[in-house]
């Protein structure tokens, strides 16, 4: 799903508390959302942000961080239940 300037930056969307503030972090870093969709079983919720995280984060109760590293899916991804924040390479 793509924004309506077909790079993503309209995009919004509403996560979990703790992935919501690094979402945000990321969008006031220039980071855009390229994709919303779901990548079932292990994400209810995934939101694809263009560019690679541009910080490390605080790691709240419950949220893990995981380095995917591969390009047929993606770089890296903070994950917190069933929902997924995630970055391309």
């Amino acid at each position: 799903m793509r924004g309506p300037d077909g790079k993503g930056s309209r995009l919004v969307v509403t996560m979990a508390s703790p992935l919501q503030v690094i979402l945000e972090a990321e969008l006031a870093r220039g980071n855009t959302i390229v994709e919303i969709g779901e990548w079932p079983p292990r994400c209810r919720l995934l939101v694809m942000l263009a560019q690679q995280f541009h910080s490390s984060y605080p790691l709240a109760d419950g949220v893990e961080f995981r380095e995917i590293g591969d390009p047929h899916y993606w770089k890296a991804e903070y994950v917190l239940a069933d929902e997924c924040l995630a970055c391309r390479f």
